[in-house]
């Protein structure tokens, strides 16, 4: 049975390889950005108190972090988890939409040319 101290350590592990060394899977595959890009950029940023960055990289990064914030909060309140979620869900499609649209493919919405899809239909 594993102790409970390897399994925080484990935990703390994963954290530390998710936070610096973290690529986006969806991203590295087709190289279209995913909704969630550029939010560790913009947590970064945010962290080193530059306001003005962190909302350009991902403007929903504060409303996440409050939404997970409620969440946990509620956790008993199924509902209005449930709400929170949705509402969550329909900010990033709709955010993601006019990011898209708005800026790709150029920065921050930037396509990878290092993808799987691009290597693959390059030398189709």
């Amino acid at each position: 049975m594993i102790s409970q101290k390897i399994k925080k350590l484990g935990i703390v592990f994963i954290l530390f390889l998710l936070l610096f060394f973290y690529k986006c899977p969806f991203q590295t595959i087709t190289g279209i950005p995913c909704p969630g890009c550029n939010m560790m950029t913009s947590l970064y940023y945010l962290l080193h108190m530059n306001l003005k960055l962190s909302l350009y990289y991902h403007a929903l990064l504060m409303p996440t972090i409050l939404i997970f914030i409620l969440c946990i909060l509620f956790r008993k309140n199924t509902k209005c988890v449930k709400a929170l979620l949705i509402l969550w869900c329909t900010l990033m499609i709709v955010y993601y939409v006019y990011r898209m649209l708005l800026y790709f493919p150029k920065t921050p919405m930037v396509y990878d040319k290092k993808s799987l899809f691009y290597f693959i239909f390059r030398h189709v």
